[in-house]
């Protein structure tokens, strides 16, 4: 007799290779045809897809708590998992205001090794001596691409999350160099994590090259929005919708979206409100919330991740 193939393992990564493509093409196409001609209507859509398409990736959070805590404190386990949130993103969010640079040096490691493994787990990568080094240089890939290819927008933003570029002058003229290390580490260590399956390495060696391909293209916000919401949060969501029903994708999907809906909105109006409060310009505005929200959000995010797989 025949097995059969389970459904989401045999279509999941055509989905993923028809969305990297699509999306590149199409913001592209967008930017490079003109479409949007005003740097802060590109901000604001960017704005909006990140909030929208990549917090919500997040959004089965609550769902993790539950597994993590009900076990052990029952009934209660909702005014610790809520309280703990909201208590760790808001240190996270003092300590940006009281030490930025060195809260978004810290930000940067920890986002890298988080994006990183992410990226490589969802491919199957194999465990291997050499995989955090690997899983952080997949993630740092982003920093350097941006500091290399758009440097002053990057100091720009960085002046926006309060980060003197006095912090990392002494850097500038290594970044170059550092991009070089980080691509040649990359193209030597990806083959030997996915040596045993060739279809995996053309797909984590095609989102990398459309990821830089983005960097040097598109303006920074949008090649960040691509990478963030086209290439990590969809993965993400599809790994999600994986374990909410193992036999169908798309009915995994469905079940993912009426979760994260709910919270998603409250996170998309929460977060036009303070930025059209805050007094700082609407594009320093965007800034400040897209970068230093998702810092307030990783943390937390990245602890569940960690107590899930114990």
């Amino acid at each position: 007799m025949i097995k059969k193939k389970n459904i989401s393992e045999t279509n999941i990564y055509n989905y993923c290779l028809a969305l990297f493509v699509f999306s590149f093409v199409t913001l592209f196409l967008f930017i490079k045809l003109e479409t949007i001609q005003d740097g802060t209507n590109l901000l604001i859509i960017c704005f909006i897809l990140i909030l929208i398409l990549g917090v919500s990736h997040g959004s089965l959070d609550p769902v993790k708590g539950e597994k993590i805590l009900r076990p052990k404190y029952k009934n209660n386990w909702k005014v610790i998992f809520y309280v703990g949130y909201i208590c760790l993103s808001a240190i996270v969010i003092f300590l940006w205001i009281k030490i930025p640079a060195l809260t978004l040096l810290v930000f940067l490691i920890i986002a890298s090794f988080h994006f990183g493994y992410e990226d490589l787990d969802f491919f199957n990568c194999a465990d291997h001596q050499i995989k955090s080094l690997i899983a952080f240089m997949k993630g740092f890939l982003i920093i350097l691409l941006s500091l290399n290819f758009q440097p002053e927008t990057t100091k720009l933003f960085f002046n926006y999350l309060m980060v003197n570029e006095n912090s990392y002058s002494f850097l500038d003229s290594q970044f170059n160099n550092l991009l070089i290390l980080n691509i040649s580490v990359l193209a030597l260590g990806l083959p030997l994590l996915f040596k045993d399956n060739i279809k995996n390495l053309f797909m984590i060696k095609l989102e990398t090259i459309l990821t830089i391909l983005a960097f040097i293209f598109l303006p920074l916000i949008a090649a960040f929005t691509f990478y963030f919401c086209f290439i990590h949060s969809s993965k993400h969501t599809l790994g999600l919708a994986k374990m909410l029903n193992a036999n169908n994708i798309l009915i995994g999907l469905k079940m993912f979206l009426k979760k994260a809906i709910p919270l998603t909105l409250v996170v998309l109006v929460f977060s036009v409100v303070l930025t059209l409060n805050l007094n700082f310009s609407v594009n320093e505005s965007i800034i400040k919330v897209i970068f230093i929200g998702l810092a307030s959000l990783t943390l937390p995010h990245i602890l569940l991740e960690m107590f899930e797989k114990k």
